[in-house]
């Protein structure tokens, strides 16, 4: 290895020719909670209810659609 490398790199190069890896900082793992904390709150709490939302508008909307006088669905069954 040349003398140039910095220390990380070496850590890098070490620990793939001898297949042994290092820790994994704590500050990583807090982040990493944190983050998947984030994304269930976002999808599961907050994207949610929006789906839902939209559709129960489009239902409401295909049933207006549906009491009107010539209605020809979209779709027809086979």
């Amino acid at each position: 290895m040349p003398n140039t490398l910095c220390g990380m790199h070496r850590q890098v190069v070490r620990a793939r020719e001898t297949g042994v890896k290092g820790r994994v900082p704590l500050w990583r793992w807090a982040l990493w909670w944190l983050i998947l904390a984030f994304a269930l709150v976002l999808f599961y709490v907050l994207l949610t209810p929006v789906w839902m939302g939209l559709r129960a508008l489009a239902w409401l909307a295909d049933f207006r659609a549906r009491r009107r006088p010539g209605y020809r669905p979209p779709v027809t069954p086979s």
